[in-house]
């Protein structure tokens, strides 16, 4: 029989779920291997070797062991932030965590893994600037789908019409793109209008102008923030469970 092949990754703990009576599969995005499920033995029993370390929302270095089939074994693991504790303590910060880790898995489980590490650098970031309350939670998921889209080949685009190219400050909103008023009135495809403050609220988060995005008013990033979910959840052809728990009240 051959030895299980062992090796080392760093990953974002994005959920788990109980197996047996002490064991728990951890669902994690890894920086090398993608999306990874692998059991953490006697976890839930009280003396376990992880103790905290495996919740949600932690960034950890781990050691692994690849046994039969796709599922991993857990040996050993580290901890390289944690961001768990700070994210759970604020409930609006915790639900926007969990609407964050759905979309990063439901966008890379079927992604190859040399393709999925600027999701793990995007998630990262998103779940270290909540944990350190850089921004408004609603803000920060914002610019994560905004870029979370933009990497799964479906941008917002918020500056020129999707149909004649043309540079347009108010334009029409769709699930594919924004159009001109000239494009909007030939198509029948369900539109949302864009005045000139939401198109720069739009451009603001995919080009990262924070300044622009924290100073933008309430009913803009309200109207924003259900723009880009419902864009979102088009393209991902399946809900997001986690928004029935996202507070819809914004700065």
């Amino acid at each position: 029989m051959s030895t299980p092949k062992t090796y080392t990754d760093h990953a974002l703990i994005l959920r788990t779920q109980n197996l047996g009576e002490a064991d728990r599969i951890i669902i994690m995005l890894t920086r090398n291997n993608g999306i990874t499920h692998a059991v953490a033995k006697s976890i839930r029993k009280p003396n376990s070797k992880f103790g905290a370390r495996l919740e949600p929302y932690m960034h950890v270095a781990l050691s692994l062991t690849q046994g039969r089939g796709t599922l991993r074994t857990i040996t050993q693991t580290t901890t390289l932030h944690a961001y768990t504790a700070p994210i759970m303590g604020d409930y609006t910060a915790y639900t926007t965590a969990a609407v964050i880790a759905e979309t990063c898995e439901t966008l890379t489980t079927n992604t190859p893994p040399e393709e999925t590490p600027p999701h793990y650098t995007l998630t990262h970031g998103a779940l270290a600037a909540l944990a350190h309350k850089k921004h408004h939670p609603h803000h920060i998921l914002a610019r994560y789908l905004t870029q979370a889209m933009q990497l799964a080949g479906w941008p917002l685009t918020t500056n020129t019409c999707i149909h004649c190219g043309t540079p347009t400050p108010t334009s029409y909103h769709t699930p594919h793109g924004t159009l001109c008023p000239t494009c909007a009135h030939t198509t029948t495809t369900p539109l949302t209008p864009l005045n000139t403050q939401e198109t720069t609220y739009l451009n603001a988060l995919t080009s990262g102008h924070w300044d622009t995005i924290d100073k933008t008013p309430t009913h803009t990033t309200q109207k924003i923030l259900n723009l880009i979910l419902n864009t979102t959840q088009y393209h991902l052809e399946t809900p997001l469970k986690t928004l029935t728990h996202l507070e819809t009240k914004t700065p």
